[in-house]
């Protein structure tokens, strides 16, 4: 697998995880820091987006 799929692999979990953490504070469940988490996931999620462009600019994609 190269890297660039196993980063939008990994976007991709990252966007699941987050709904399911919306899911949680929509129905009241929410016990921990899930909105933290959420914005945890979306700043790695962003951190990503900004690797698979660098792998773009290097032409390594």
């Amino acid at each position: 697998m190269e890297i660039k799929d196993y980063l939008k692999d990994e976007l991709k979990r990252l966007n699941r995880m987050n709904d399911l953490l919306e899911k949680k504070i929509n129905q009241n469940q929410a016990v921990n820091n899930e909105p933290e988490q959420i914005v945890s996931n979306v700043n790695a999620m962003c951190q990503i987006a900004n690797a698979i462009c660098e792998l773009h600019v290097n032409c390594l994609a």
